[in-house]
């Protein structure tokens, strides 16, 4: 079974190593290649079976930088799929980086504002155009792609001067995964207010009365999807009115909502401002 690496460098590893920083990161990244089994297995969820079968397993840890060798564990089984053929943990690991590599070409002309055309010729190849330049990608990257971002993210977040530096994985010799201080904010996309405010009904479930900030929950037929949404108040309201508003089973807000579009998947709400509590 093939060895790999994760690593961390940076300063804040020349006392000793920070054991909450290092748990964080090794789960974030843990999850991105979750987000692989789970679309080659084309499940929505590990279950605990799956978590028997399927896990990364370290071998060694060494300190200077935080340098973990581990291995992607499949129990000894393969799984035999019509999505990937045959999926063993050199499969994982191939569609992790490829996904990587697909999510960091993206992110990266975004940036430049050069933009990229994604081009689907099947279900197993996937085509990007950026430039004159084609980069062809195979077997389910996009998925893979779409579900792993948000850890990505918070992988990415973890980056700063002075504490750690650097984020690296795979092969000891040539790391296929690597991020830097200046990718910070690389898989991060513009976050844009509407212009007009919308009124919503929803439940307000939770609320933080120091923060102003709190939990409502959509129903169906609605401007926005069902789902459960963040949101905090606008202005000097008067946060009593929302405390007491947790008391009902119904509520009328008036808001902005802000959305996030990005170059994969679909457009995404991250947070709502209220503007004002109708009832």
């Amino acid at each position: 079974m093939e060895t790999f690496e994760f690593k961390l460098e940076g300063p804040i590893f020349e006392e000793g190593i920070p054991i909450h920083l290092v748990i964080k990161a090794w789960e974030n990244f843990q999850a991105i290649i979750d987000k692989t089994y789970l679309v080659a297995t084309e499940s929505h969820r590990l279950s605990q079976k799956d978590r028997e079968i399927y896990y990364l397993r370290a071998k060694e840890f060494k300190r200077g930088s935080f340098l973990t060798n581990f291995e992607i564990y499949l129990g000894g089984v393969q799984l035999a799929l019509p999505m990937v053929g045959v999926l063993g943990p050199q499969n994982i690991w191939d569609f992790t980086k490829e996904s990587f590599n697909f999510l960091k070409l993206i992110c990266e002309n975004q940036k430049k504002e050069e933009g990229s055309k994604i081009e689907i010729i099947d279900s197993h190849n996937v085509s990007v155009l950026t430039g004159d330049t084609h980069n062809h990608f195979h077997g389910p990257v996009i998925q893979i792609a779409e579900k792993s971002l948000p850890k990505y993210q918070d992988l990415a977040h973890m980056l700063e001067e002075g504490k750690i530096e650097s984020i690296s994985a795979g092969s000891q010799d040539n790391p296929e995964m690597f991020l830097k201080l200046e990718d910070y904010q690389l898989f991060d996309f513009p976050k844009v207010p509407d212009d007009k405010p919308q009124d919503l009904s929803c439940e307000i479930f939770d609320f933080n009365k120091f923060r102003n900030i709190g939990k409502m929950r959509v129903s169906t037929g609605q401007i926005i999807p069902k789902g459960d949404y963040s949101f905090s108040i606008s202005g000097s309201q008067d946060n009593v009115n929302y405390i007491y508003s947790m008391l009902k089973p119904l509520v009328k807000v008036t808001c902005l909502i802000e959305r996030v579009k990005s170059p994969i998947g679909d457009e995404q709400i991250s947070h709502i401002y209220v503007l004002g509590l109708s009832s």
